[in-house]
């Protein structure tokens, strides 16, 4: 006997797909968006294929709810699924009637429903795809929330704006403006603002606008304040520590230690991505020619690239224990594991050289502090010295050099050699050795190696001395 379709029933099925973040088949078609002011928008799909070759008809609806509370909110979107379950339309108005205009955060609901899972991470190098779309979910949910106008004394979201606005690129200036104001949202705004463009292309594919607007708004990339170069005499410091490490030498007891050392020291030889090189594996490797293979899956800008590295580096790389271990696929992870927590640890290292202060005795305090309690626990007095405490860790790492300042000292070193050589002359030169060093950082554009060039005083000294005997040479020849 088939089972009585209630609302008790629906609820329970609700609580099981958010436990399980799956979707039960028969209420596969209702979505709803619920926001912070109780407003609830819902919209059901009939006639979706995976293949997409169906009609897709859209009901859409806005119900303000008397209440903001949750369950209130939770009951009326089960009532219309009920609805649609008993053969009805879910909204109160009549089936038949289509909307001939969206706002941003209705057709939003469409379009995440319209892309399935495979084409939402597509091309994406995570492993972990549901971490993947959460992290995509935040990111939407931080964009749909930006104001972007106000009304009165109402503020306006941008999920509310209508989709064929023609003000939507000034509104996402305003945007813009905000997080380069605040320093606050940076990689949400990049993402989000690839997220609007995938979505008013879907629109205008299928016909729901006419024209795209984002069509020629242009990507805004942020350049890293903390980005540095690190002198030689530190990057030597820093390579000496990385032989420790390897050596498992004194507090370096452990397997991941020591490949953490020989990874961190091949990573500022080759200036290669951290996140490449801890899932190299021992197929990509090739002795015989000095060159690491990875395949388009494995690089950030998603093109195969190939490192060739000297004698030197492939006898750090032979080091690894991964060698001796059949069972182990990875040159520098742990049965198949890729290392984990690495700015925690390139810290702990930078620690133990002594120059620039030392982060864990910061983080024993911190742990000290809460000893099996919450934050709410806390007096005023030990929370005031908790967050000096997280204050001081903060600059403290703020001042040092990142692990990633090693592709940046990576293309600081090309430029210095060149200049040491009296290869650049002009600043057709400079760009012409970013070029190269470019390609070793599988950079896109001169422009973006550039910005990993930091030129100290003494670079620019050996550049006007190149330019003052390139002079001397062209008068003597004239002579």
């Amino acid at each position: 006997m088939k089972k009585a379709i209630t609302l008790q029933y629906l609820t329970m099925l609700s609580k099981a797909r958010k436990k399980t973040r799956q979707t039960d088949p028969s209420i596969n078609g209702l979505v709803w968006r619920i926001s912070e002011t109780g407003t609830v928008s819902a919209a059901y799909r009939l006639g979706a294929s995976e293949t997409r070759k169906d009609t897709v008809k859209v009901f859409r609806a806005n119900m303000q709810l008397n209440s903001t509370a949750f369950t209130e909110v939770r009951k009326k979107a089960m009532e219309m699924e009920l609805k649609v379950i008993s053969g009805e339309s879910p909204f109160d108005e009549p089936a038949s009637l289509k909307k001939d205009r969206y706002t941003i955060g209705e057709y939003h609901l469409v379009f995440t429903q319209d892309r399935p899972v495979d084409q939402y991470v597509k091309n994406r190098m995570v492993k972990k795809i549901e971490n993947s779309i959460k992290r995509d979910k935040v990111v939407e949910k931080w964009m749909m929330n930006r104001v972007v106008g106000s009304k009165g004394t109402q503020p306006i979201l941008l999920s509310d704006v209508y989709l064929d606005d023609p003000a939507i690129p000034r509104m996402l200036d305003r945007v813009l403006n905000e997080v380069i104001n605040t320093g606050k949202g940076k990689e949400n705004y990049r993402k989000g603002l690839a997220m609007l463009k995938r979505m008013y292309k879907n629109a205008r594919r299928n016909k729901v606008i006419n024209g795209d607007p984002l069509e020629e708004l242009e990507s805004f990339t942020f350049r890293s304040t903390r980005a540095r170069d690190i002198p030689p005499a530190e990057l030597l410091l820093i390579l000496k520590e990385c032989r420790r490490l390897a050596a498992g030498e004194g507090v370096y007891a452990g397997k991941k230690w020591m490949r953490l050392g020989l990874m961190f020291e091949v990573k500022a030889l080759l200036g290669c991505r951290l996140k490449e090189l801890n899932t190299v594996r021992k197929e990509q490797i090739n002795f015989h020619t000095n060159t690491i293979t990875l395949s388009a899956i494995d690089t950030k800008t998603r093109k195969p690239y190939r490192f060739a590295f000297p004698d030197e580096v492939g006898d750090l790389i032979k080091r690894s224990p991964a060698w001796n271990e059949p069972h182990n696929d990875l040159v520098f992870g742990i049965d198949n594991k890729f290392c984990t927590s690495c700015d925690k640890e390139w810290h702990e290292m930078l620690d133990h050289i002594g120059l620039w202060g030392n982060t864990t005795e910061i983080e024993i305090e911190k742990k000290r502090i809460l000893r099996n309690r919450s934050m709410s626990e806390l007096s005023h007095a030990e929370l005031s010295y908790y967050e000096n405490c997280a204050q001081q860790l903060s600059e403290l790492k703020l001042s040092r050099a990142r692990g990633h300042d090693t592709r940046h000292a990576f293309a600081t070193d090309e430029m210095r050699s060149a200049i040491d050589h009296g290869l650049v002359v002009s600043d057709r030169d400079i760009r012409e050795v970013a070029k190269g060093a470019g390609k070793g950082l599988q950079h896109s554009s001169v422009e973006m190696t550039m910005h990993y060039t930091h030129m100290d005083d003494d670079m620019k000294r050996g550049l006007v001395a190149n330019r003052i005997n390139s002079l001397k040479q062209i008068s003597g020849s004239t002579e």
